[in-house]
């Protein structure tokens, strides 16, 4: 019960830093920083707090970093968030949570097909109502002043919903790793894995020269220590102690997280359709995450 409980509250911690990170991506993306280097030099700098600080700590397990499905979950995980820090590029930080969040819906389909884990009713129910949600939320946005921009959202919006699916097989994933390897040393396989496959990724970008900006490297040192080291760390915690499907609690409080902050920074608004599509992926990733 104690390891439960201790996974529970490591998953809603991890879930209330990723929350933050991702209206903290739109404040860089919005100071022009590239979107392929912001999201490398996020991992990069996290890579390098793992090296330099907690290598001697359990975080470098090098039996696990020669394993093919660290480095599986690693290249999903870079996939992902290529994929999300250009999708951000067109949408508003509200709007990528909810979409991201929809990552929730995926996961119990994945457990049955895999047969880890019963599809229950309450669980159906909620992926619909998810998954209708994400349609009225796309729908309903606000009349886009031209039709290439309008056209621009929509493929952003495309973007993260593939990150969505990305998340959700990292989750699948990542489950028996945590449990043969922990949580200490999976944070640090995640994060070095993905760093290196992200490597690559840094000098593209129309200009560096923003990067050098006090504000935006405060930016990028916030996500690699807080939205990556820390986010990951109670992320793997969590789910050493309790099931895949039982940590994507993470997620609607993920949800709740950005589009608050989204909407306090950025003074963000929703259309009625899109406003009540907002809810119902709520209500969605809460019945499918939470009906344990």
């Amino acid at each position: 019960m104690a390891n439960r409980d201790s996974g529970l509250l490591a998953t809603l911690t991890a879930g209330v830093l990723f929350g933050l990170a991702i209206p903290m991506i739109k404040l860089g993306l919005d100071r022009n920083i590239p979107p392929l280097s912001f999201a490398a030099l996020r991992f990069g700098l996290a890579s390098l707090f793992v090296l330099g600080l907690l290598r001697n700590r359990g975080w470098i397990v090098k039996s696990l970093l020669r394993s093919r499905q660290m480095w599986l979950v690693g290249m999903l995980n870079a996939v992902g968030y290529l994929l999300q820090f250009e999708g951000q590029l067109f949408t508003t930080g509200s709007e990528a949570a909810l979409i991201i969040g929809t990552a929730a819906l995926m996961i119990p389909l994945m457990s049955w097909l895999k047969r880890q884990e019963p599809f229950r009713a309450v669980k159906a129910l909620g992926v619909l109502v998810g998954f209708a949600g994400v349609t009225l939320l796309v729908l309903g946005q606000p009349s886009q002043t031209s039709v290439e921009t309008g056209q621009h959202h929509l493929f952003g919006d495309a973007l993260l919903a593939a990150t969505a699916v990305t998340i959700a097989l990292v989750f699948i994933f990542t489950k028996s790793l945590a449990v043969k390897h922990g949580d200490r040393g999976v944070t640090g396989g995640m994060i070095i894995t993905t760093s290196v496959l992200l490597l690559p990724f840094v000098p593209l970008g129309q200009t560096m020269q923003v990067v050098l900006d006090g504000w935006s490297w405060l930016i990028v040192v916030f996500l690699a220590v807080f939205g990556t080291v820390g986010a990951y760390y109670f992320f793997s915690r969590g789910l050493e102690r309790v099931s895949p499907i039982v940590s994507s609690i993470i997620l609607p409080t993920e949800v709740i997280v950005s589009v608050v902050a989204s909407l306090l920074i950025f003074a963000e608004s929703f259309t009625i359709i899109s406003g009540f599509g907002a809810v119902l992926v709520v209500a969605g990733v809460a019945l499918v995450s939470l009906t344990q």
